[in-house]
């Protein structure tokens, strides 16, 4: 990459109207700078293309297609494009500028979001995303480094998504290129975007799911040598739980992220605004302790971390953070200790310590307040009865509350909702959270064969830790009896099944029958199926014929043996006079013909 355009421009011109001012960041495919236009009065961003991507007409088409489709879009959430044009050979992008940071620099400088942080910048993003699929558009890039956080004010703060329609180039490692098309970030790829290069808006549910995971616990799900083996191992490894990163979150979390980051795109929310729905859900359901989980308690930051509620131009909340200079400690009064005695020596003997030099201790205090007393060091201090009395009876209080609390609710925890997942999915989230879950299968009309249609206890209820739990999966709609088509010509069979619900089809192979006519139906497998399973039809082949033996010059008996043992039984013996040698047979030997059929044999009248 020639780096000398990075400098070069800053303080040029382009177009007589876009006044270069410094460099904002440097990319795979363009590099970003701060400028001003001079016609409107404003500051804006450009975005050049790399002279070397320049000179190929294919990057300067999806540059190009990047403007169109922003161009289309307009939302809160979704950072505008100005205009497109091109200057001394230098292709550009007029956007607007969001002066603030990537969501990625943030997360750098912070590691993890809370749960509440992380939903708060997810939703905007969704909203932002969700326009685009409702114009029938797709990202293909979502990630960190396409999300731009922006300070609005004093402390309100916009978050937006940018790079719409672009496809980044791999020469930074960052990006996978399939069948010779760059198709996205290989950390945030969906499976089908790995396997076939083909996306819809299921596959930027999958990336913004990827998003969140790394939201909630600071780093990526998966990790290799190279992008192309971590894009793979989005294909054959399931996204892992983020409460097995970060202990403690919620199990609604998992399976927010769970359900976003499905293999199946059928199994994925149809489009961002049906995830974006699902997240304003489970902030309205979670209570504060899980959306807060893991916020940084005031007094142990030494830079004192306030979190600010704020909310951007559609109306969603986010967050900032503000930091304060360190509180100076109170000061407090602190009784001073009795003086000593001036003189030793006139202390009581009795309370005098036996250890050389009479020397004395503080007795120990039994509140903040209470004035420090001498007494000598051999002497303990006993405290009285009635502490004893107090002491056994707090001790005796705490443990019946423990009991009691651990009775009612300590030893129980909530059932996770594994309702609609698909059977794996469920069983690992389960066996993540310490349950022993068993599987009873059940036939369901509306949920699909292999997902949870119920389970015991229901989300709604408590379940012991470590106890075992049982999930309901479907194994689809109940079978019902095929009519059976036997006997019947194949069309008027396939026309009858049709219309109980039913796929056709004929099978490879017939089947000999005596009853049947060659080409009518001679079986209809299976007897009972689902509505709309495929059932087969066997067709007949008719009748199955066999030689005929030649059993000419044989005696009566011999040539009624060898026709009984190739299976001809029906023999109809003709005699002439008095012969008793087989002369002629009908039907003639070698011919064909069924074992039913009748055979006659005739006799030589002078044998």
């Amino acid at each position: 990459m020639d780096k000398t355009l990075d400098d070069s421009l800053v303080g040029q011109v382009l177009d007589e109207r876009y006044r270069v001012d410094s460099l904002i960041a440097r990319g795979g495919m363009a590099t970003v700078y701060l400028a001003t236009d001079r016609r409107l009065d404003r500051v804006v961003a450009l975005k050049v293309m790399h002279p070397e991507l320049a000179r190929h007409e294919e990057f300067v088409s999806r540059f190009i297609r990047e403007a169109k489709t922003a161009a289309r879009l307009t939302h809160p959430n979704i950072v505008a494009v100005f205009d497109q044009s091109a200057d001394g050979g230098h292709v550009y992008l007029v956007m607007e500028f969001v002066d603030g940071q990537t969501l990625r620099e943030l997360l750098g400088d912070r590691g993890r979001f809370t749960p509440r942080e992380a939903l708060e910048v997810l939703a905007p993003v969704l909203s932002a995303l969700g326009a685009a699929h409702r114009g029938g558009m797709v990202h293909r890039d979502v990630k960190p480094e396409n999300v731009l956080i922006g300070k609005q004010g004093a402390y309100a703060y916009a978050v937006k998504v940018a790079d719409f329609g672009l496809a980044r180039s791999a020469a930074a490692g960052a990006t996978v290129s399939l069948a010779g098309m760059i198709v996205g970030t290989a950390s945030y790829l969906a499976p089908e975007q790995v396997k076939s290069g083909v996306c819809d808006a299921r596959s930027d549910v999958y990336s913004a799911g990827i998003v969140l995971y790394e939201m909630l616990t600071g780093a990526k799900p998966f990790v290799a040598d190279s992008p192309i083996q971590v894009a793979y191992r989005h294909v054959h490894d399931q996204v892992p739980a983020p409460s097995g990163s970060v202990r403690g979150l919620d199990p609604a979390l998992d399976a927010l992220v769970a359900r976003a980051t499905a293999k199946d795109p059928q199994d994925r929310p149809a489009d961002a605004n049906v995830l974006h729905a699902e997240v304003l859900r489970t902030i309205g359901s979670l209570p504060d302790s899980a959306l807060d989980f893991g916020a940084l308690p005031q007094d142990s930051d030494p830079d004192h971390t306030a979190t600010a509620e704020f909310a951007d131009m559609s109306g969603q909340r986010h967050f900032a953070r503000t930091r304060m200079m360190p509180a100076p400690e109170a000061t407090r009064a602190v009784p001073p200790p009795p003086p000593l005695p001036s003189n030793p020596t006139r202390i009581d003997p009795a309370a005098r310590a036996t250890k050389p030099g009479g020397k004395q201790v503080y007795k120990p205090r039994t509140s903040p307040n209470q004035p420090r007393q001498l007494i000598p060091a051999d002497q303990p201090w006993r405290p009285r009865r009635g502490h004893y009395a107090l002491a056994v009876i707090v001790v005796i209080a705490l443990i019946l509350g423990i009991a009691a609390w651990w009775v009612s609710s300590g030893q129980f925890r909530a059932m996770p909702s594994v309702l609609r997942q698909t059977q794996d999915a469920a069983l690992a989230e389960l066996t993540r959270d310490g349950l022993h879950p068993q599987v009873v299968p059940d036939y369901s009309d509306s949920v699909p064969s292999g997902h949870v249609i119920g389970s015991s206890p229901d989300p709604a209820g408590k379940v012991k830790k470590g106890g075992s739990v049982t999930i309901t999966v479907s194994r689809g709609p109940r079978p019902v009896a095929v009519p059976d088509e036997s006997g019947q010509s194949t069309d008027t069979a396939t026309q009858a099944l049709r219309q109980a619900g039913f796929q056709v089809v004929i099978a490879p192979d017939q089947a000999f029958s005596e009853t049947v006519p060659q080409g009518s139906v001679v079986a209809v497998n299976p007897q009972f199926a689902q509505p709309g399973a495929t059932v087969t039809l066997t067709l007949s082949k008719g009748a199955q014929t066999f030689p005929v033996p030649n059993v000419t010059g044989l005696s009566e008996d011999d040539a009624k043996a060898a026709l009984a043992a190739a299976g001809f039984d029906n023999v109809e013996v003709n005699k002439w006079f008095f012969g008793d040698t087989v002369h002629s047979q009908q039907p003639a030997a070698g011919t064909y013909a069924r074992h039913k059929d009748p055979v006659a044999i005739f006799e030589n009248p002078l044998s």
